[in-house]
């Protein structure tokens, strides 16, 4: 099966996953959800079921592999991955990618101040309003291990075919770090006003794949404090022009 056709499958499985079991709370992380896949075998023991004990390949990348394939056990012996990996790794194939894996993981338990500090993605999905009517959906894609960002309004499963790209400063990402988190507050209320233009969900992965996340609504300064002026001034700096609600997808 090929990445691209597994990529799109995972997503829509995810998606459909994501909506049912967090319709209920902004808050996506929370403790009355067990999202962890306890199933998918350790870098450990990938490289131990193939008879590996040394290997140029960075762990990081053998980690993004397992979770894009969503490897367990009983499916490594269906075909002999550890040379799919070689051979990808030697290609360039890049992994880690996929919309669809933010969404699976183990939700991680410490507060967003100290957890962002190693978050390596950052998805934040916009389902965009136009005079009161759903127009299109949106993507920025905060990815902070490769210093690189991007916004789409066709959301494919691999973020990096979005149409708008830039690069990240070490001094952007670090802000990113230290800024983002005055934006969302951990403590979620309910049953406030709020302007409504977009809502939007976020989330985010560290290098082990511990994710947290949460959705919201544009115009609630109670539970996202200074959210919408925050994306969009990151939008405007990084791709030169105001961000503009269009009614065309």
């Amino acid at each position: 099966m090929s990445k691209r056709v597994f990529s799109v499958i995972t997503l829509f499985v995810m998606i459909i996953i994501f909506t049912v079991g967090c319709s209920k709370n902004p808050n996506l992380d929370s403790s009355d959800r067990d999202t962890k896949d306890t199933g998918i075998v350790s870098v450990e023991r990938f490289m131990e079921y193939y008879g590996v004990t040394d290997t140029d390949i960075p762990r990081d990348y053998i980690l993004d592999f397992i979770m894009q394939y969503r490897l367990r056990e009983d499916t490594l012996a269906k075909e002999d991955y550890w040379a799919v990996a070689q051979e990808d790794y030697a290609n360039g194939v890049v992994y880690g990618t996929d919309t669809g894996g933010i969404f699976l993981g183990t939700p991680s338990e410490l507060p967003l101040e100290e957890y962002i500090k190693t978050a390596d993605v950052i998805v934040i999905e916009f389902e965009m309003y136009y005079a009161g009517e759903l127009a299109y959906p949106g993507r920025m894609t905060l990815d902070l291990k490769n210093k690189k960002i991007y916004y789409a309004t066709r959301l494919f499963s691999d973020y990096t075919d979005a149409e708008k790209s830039a690069d990240l400063t070490d001094e952007e990402v670090q802000s990113i770090r230290d800024e983002l988190p005055e934006h969302i507050s951990e403590k979620q209320e309910k049953d406030h006003e709020y302007n409504l233009d977009y809502t939007f969900t976020i989330m985010m992965k560290d290098p082990q794949y511990n994710i947290k996340g949460y959705r919201g609504n544009s115009g609630d300064e109670l539970n996202y404090p200074g959210f919408d002026a925050y994306w969009k001034k990151l939008y405007k700096e990084k791709f030169g022009e105001e961000f503009v609600f269009r009614s065309e997808a």
